[in-house]
């Protein structure tokens, strides 16, 4: 498969596309990657009562625990603590939770913000270059082949301007309709250059006809007024 075309002019130009199909594709990335930054930076209070929350769960739990060992009202000390501390882990497991739906949110919205323009420039980058590809290989099938010569020869009397069509032969049509070699040559050409291709063959010469009425070798010849 051919990817991309033999004359540097058409070659520059579908570089020149390329390349701003990847700057395209990297700004669409760094631009959801941005995003995803900017919603998961939303999480950052929900983020610091979750680990405020935490410590001070793992705090009253520990007073909790250094209150049951006093004598006598120990338990009753040490209750409130626990309890205490019970709730500030709901807060915190709360506030983990809250963050976590943030960062799902982020992860989501930036995996968006970049995937949606990038399949919109690589279907409008795509698509044209697959239906060229397939359009250079055809062409180059149909010029090595008489028949397929002749059906460049004709796309373009179809397809290219009459100034194209006069650069290539003074006389394209009747050339064309006559079968002459040079002309279909010049006219499929013309096609493949418009495809971004070098014709292998356009400036060759063509090759003689074969003589009408060959030698048939030794032997006698009739005269001119033999029958």
């Amino acid at each position: 498969m051919r990817w991309y075309a033999d004359l540097p002019a058409a070659r520059a130009r579908q570089l020149a596309a390329d390349a701003l199909w990847l700057v395209l594709v990297v700004a669409s990335l760094l631009l959801g990657r941005a995003v995803a930054a900017a919603v998961s930076a939303l999480a950052d209070p929900a983020r610091g009562v979750a680990g405020g929350a935490a410590d001070l769960s793992r705090q009253l739990a520990g007073a909790g625990e250094g209150a049951a060992g006093v004598p006598l009202v120990g338990d009753e000390l040490a209750g409130p603590l626990q309890r205490a501390a019970a709730g500030a882990a709901s807060l915190a497991a709360a506030g983990q939770e809250q963050v976590d739906a943030v960062l799902r949110v982020a992860t989501v919205l930036g995996v968006a913000t970049a995937a949606v323009p990038v399949v919109l420039v690589t279907l409008a980058r795509g698509v044209p270059r697959l239906r060229w590809q397939r359009r250079a290989d055809e062409a180059r099938r149909l010029a090595a082949t008489p028949g397929g010569r002749e059906l460049l020869a004709l796309r373009a009397l179809a397809l290219r301007t009459p100034g194209e069509l006069l650069a290539a032969h003074p006389e394209p049509v009747a050339a064309w309709r006559r079968g002459d070699e040079g002309a279909v040559r010049a006219l499929a050409g013309l096609q493949l250059r418009a495809a971004g291709l070098r014709p292998r063959d356009a400036d060759a010469p063509a090759s003689p006809r074969p003589d009408p009425d060959p030698d048939p070798g030794p032997g006698p010849h009739p005269g001119p007024h033999q029958r």
